[in-house]
């Protein structure tokens, strides 16, 4: 069957050549008509065609593009709206561990400046590497729940591949000392991306490049634990088959092409963003610990406990129908709360 565009244009040769036989008297005059007709260009008169639709086509776009944008953001608001109502309790407990965090590095950064300059300089470069590393995966945590929110699942899985990275990163550094993240921060001014690990002194000099892989190796978080995790994001940033036919928003089902929003998926990457933001301020928060840094450390590693539950219980609740999330046997807070009351 031929598409629309080119029916159409064969339909309107047809019509224009029957009308011109529609008066002709003799046959004579009917084959004239027909010779005409098959001596045209008609490659050219289709290009013609052609451009003319396309420019009209864009006309008419241009006239009525506000109109159909207000009709897709009345789509769109729909779907937040629907979405909000379903994850509604899940956002809050995302959006309060960023509160929390924020006020709580805000309060460790008062408290270190406070402290005498003598005590700051053993601990200069770690820290201001660590703060700046912080601010960035801070931010990416407001840009997954931002994604999960409008339903962009795999964007948001996305989003925490570079937080995990930076988790690697910060572990590095923080391991290994001023040295090396000075070296970290000289290399922003730079085009490499991880030579500045060298200063550790655990890579041999006779290795050309340095990779993430190298260091993530030689880090003190086990990296095994979350192989898996890091190359689905990886599989799902890339143009991988992989990330193509098995995203996390399409329910597992390749019979279904997500192309825009879809509330499917996103406690992955709710749970893993949760557990990377911890760690990372703990690493940061460790640098010049406190008082109020060593309790805020602690209860923020407890709101882990309380997104995954409450995360996969929402998730449980929508997807009646798929693999339930949340097992009995997994700690719930509010229980643990109740048995030290």
């Amino acid at each position: 069957m031929a598409d629309n565009t080119s029916k159409f244009l064969q339909d309107t040769f047809m019509e224009l050549l029957e009308e011109q036989l529609e008066g002709v008297k003799t046959d004579e005059e009917a084959n004239e008509i027909i010779k005409r007709f098959e001596e045209l260009d008609l490659d050219k008169i289709f290009v013609d065609m052609y451009s003319r639709m396309a420019d009209d086509t864009t006309s008419y776009m241009r006239d009525t593009m506000h109109e159909q944008v207000m009709m897709f953001r009345a789509e769109e608001q729909e779907f937040l709206s629907i979405q909000e109502q379903k994850w509604c309790k899940a956002f809050v407990a995302s959006e309060s561990m960023y509160i929390m965090v924020l006020e709580a590095a805000e309060l460790y950064v008062k408290h270190v400046n406070e402290l005498p300059q003598e005590e700051l300089k053993n601990y200069y470069y770690t820290f201001t590497a660590m703060l700046h590393i912080h601010g960035r995966v801070l931010q990416q945590f407001l840009e997954i729940i931002t994604l999960m929110k409008n339903g962009f699942a795999d964007g948001a899985y996305a989003r925490w591949r570079s937080m995990y990275e930076l988790t690697m990163i910060s572990s590095f550094i923080t391991s290994y000392g001023e040295q090396v993240a000075e070296a970290f921060i000289r290399s922003s001014e730079t085009d490499d991306r991880y030579e500045w690990a060298r200063a550790s002194g655990v890579f041999s000099k006779s290795k050309k490049y340095i990779t993430f892989n190298d260091i993530q190796n030689n880090c003190d978080i086990n990296s095994k634990i979350w192989r898996q995790q890091y190359d689905l994001a990886n599989k799902i940033i890339h143009a991988s088959p992989q990330g193509t036919f098995a995203r996390l928003s399409n329910m597992e089902t390749k019979n279904v092409i997500p192309v825009g929003r879809s509330d499917f998926g996103i406690t992955t990457p709710a749970e893993h963003s949760a557990i990377s933001l911890a760690q990372i301020t703990t690493m940061f928060f460790t640098i010049q610990p406190s008082g109020d840094s060593v309790l805020a450390m602690k209860y923020i590693n407890n709101w882990i406990d309380v997104i995954r539950e409450i995360y996969f219980k929402t998730h449980d609740s929508i997807f009646q129908d798929e693999e339930k999330l949340w097992d009995d046997d997994m700690i719930s807070y509010e229980d643990e709360l109740r048995k030290r009351d």
